[in-house]
């Protein structure tokens, strides 16, 4: 049987595409994600150095989210020096928040291609052992609170069979451990490789049982991340991502099968109708 060029490729998702911003159970947007966005309009320069924020009640507005979860976005920016909370003043961006002697511009751009199904995993393997070691060191108590909810809406999506939902909680999942690196670099690369292997995904969790091997996965490295072990976290993720590969392989090679029983069935019809 003649084997597809393609069958061992997967065209990784537009990096364009975007989840919205995280929210919790009750659909309101978390603090963490509060701090994140007002954080990138610092670092774009859209908020400079000196400047006031916009009065809370606008700024909650903007952001789609109430003035009790702004504050505490803002005190988590506090804390890392981007802005400055003056009480009965306002809040500022703190003068060194911005680019300064310590910093350089750097782009982060994974073109869309076709791409070795193998080379996709091994990639992911070398990123994301790497990132969540940092993430148990560095993870914050926010940081715990947002992979739990990720994991109860995940047990959600698995229970419900729903695989569209569960494969955008498995995207959030891993984009939050690069968020709890509090890297710069280390977040941007993992929200690449994640949004980049997205189609990946969709292949390795067509099944139940894959859906809910994930989810357990997914809890061990938690685990390990709130108990502040490193080589547990590696070791977590290095298994995940095996079974992933292991999966996405049956995925694939089930695919091609059905290619070829179409073809074949194809073929005998146009044979019957000459």
């Amino acid at each position: 049987m003649g084997t597809s060029t393609r069958s061992s490729t997967i065209a990784p998702a537009p990096l364009s595409a975007s989840a919205g911003p995280r929210r919790d159970s009750s659909g309101t947007v978390l603090p963490i994600e509060v701090a994140r966005k007002v954080e990138g309009w610092v670092r774009s320069g859209r908020l400079k150095s000196g400047m006031r924020l916009p009065p809370e009640r606008e700024l909650a507005t903007q952001l789609g989210t109430s003035r009790n979860v702004l504050r505490e976005g803002l005190r988590v920016l506090q804390t890392k020096g981007v802005i400055e909370i003056r009480h009965g003043v306002g809040s500022f961006v703190a003068e060194l928040a911005q680019s300064g002697a310590d910093t350089i511009p750097v782009q982060l751009d994974l073109e869309v291609a076709w791409l070795p199904v193998a080379e996709i995993l091994a990639a992911r393997r070398a990123i994301e052992c790497a990132v969540v070691k940092v993430a148990a060191r560095e993870r914050g108590s926010l940081d715990l609170e947002e992979l739990r909810d990720v994991l109860r809406q995940t047990a959600i999506a698995v229970k419900a069979r729903d695989t569209l939902r569960f494969i955008e909680l498995d995207l959030r999942f891993h984009e939050t451990l690069g968020r709890c690196t509090h890297n710069s670099v280390l977040e941007a690369i993992q929200a690449e490789i994640t949004r980049a292997t997205a189609a990946v995904r969709v292949v390795a969790s067509v099944t139940h049982a894959a859906m809910r091997s994930a989810l357990q996965f997914h809890g061990e490295i938690a685990r390990a991340l709130a108990n502040g072990d490193d080589e547990a976290a590696a070791a977590g993720m290095t298994m995940h991502l095996i079974d992933a590969s292991e999966r996405a392989a049956s995925g694939l090679a089930h695919q091609e099968d059905m290619v070829v029983n179409a073809r074949h069935k194809t073929s005998k019809s146009q044979g019957k109708l000459g």
